[in-house]
């Protein structure tokens, strides 16, 4: 796979949509800091905000960096000089992968070294607290990456692998919008007050809109299995108290058995596609 490797980065440094890529995510890292810009909102938010929007960057570069595989006949040349479906099949996945990683990096740099120039907090999240979003966020973006390369190798055009990936982002962003109320509705409206850091309950009733434990447990479980599900849970349950989520333990095990079945599926069928 080294050749496929040296091939596929030789193709990146050329490729006018990874460097478009990155110019987007630069734009992006410029544009929340603008946005945030002096008001004092934790840094670690807009650290891990990207995430939300990484899958339709994804989505665009997966489909048009393989996409142009099929079309200008590389797949099938490689295949001619010997290299596997499933060589190739993967080493595509690794290089988004790469892309999409680096890209992640280049966002974070720019909100660090930039954050406290327009004004923004510091970073207040626990070493632990990070640990358990980097992990996610990784995982996220090999699920994203594992979805949107599947269809593209699965499919022969750049047109419709493109539109399919579209339309599969904008799916899983509807499906979560409309779960994320049922999924994380307070079973019981709390009166509250802080002393020293410190939550004391004044009172606690039923909240009378709680749809159950039952559909409360299969809203979650459908969310958490949608990496867009997964991106809105890292960027949006950060608060100053510093109390790690505990949905943060349990995202990991999706995405791993989401990444294992895709890529085993796409690497089972990709090995039986006729190529045109």
């Amino acid at each position: 796979m080294s050749k496929l490797f040296k091939a596929g980065f030789f193709r990146l440094k050329k490729d006018v949509i990874f460097w478009l890529f990155i110019f987007m995510t630069i734009g992006l890292a410029v544009f929340n800091l603008f946005k945030w810009k002096s008001s004092n909102i934790m840094l670690d938010r807009v650290v891990y905000e990207f995430i939300m929007y990484i899958g339709l960057f994804i989505a665009i570069f997966i489909s048009i960096f393989v996409g142009k595989e099929h079309s200008e006949g590389i797949i099938r040349n490689k295949i001619i000089v010997g290299h596997s479906r499933i060589s190739i099949y993967l080493s595509n996945l690794i290089l988004s992968i790469f892309t999409v990683l680096l890209c992640a990096l280049i966002y974070v740099a720019i909100t660090l070294l930039l954050g406290s120039s327009f004004g923004l907090g510091n970073m207040k999240l626990s070493l632990l607290e990070h640990i358990m979003r980097i992990l996610n966020t990784v995982l996220v973006i090999i699920v994203y990456c594992s979805i949107f390369n599947f269809i593209a190798m699965m499919c022969s055009e750049i047109t419709i692998s493109t539109i399919v990936n579209i339309l599969t982002f904008i799916i899983f962003f509807i499906i979560v919008t409309s779960l994320e109320y049922t999924a994380f509705i307070d079973k019981y409206i709390l009166e509250t007050y802080y002393e020293n850091g410190v939550e004391y309950i004044i009172s606690q009733e039923l909240n009378p809109s709680y749809p159950g434990e039952e559909k409360v447990k299969v809203a979650k479980t459908i969310l958490f299995f949608i990496p867009q599900g997964q991106a809105n849970r890292i960027a949006n349950t950060i608060d100053e108290r510093n109390t790690i989520d505990e949905n943060l333990y349990q995202l990991p095990i999706y995405s791993i058995t989401l990444i294992i079945f895709i890529n085993l599926s796409g690497g089972y069928l990709f090995s039986r596609k006729e190529l045109k």
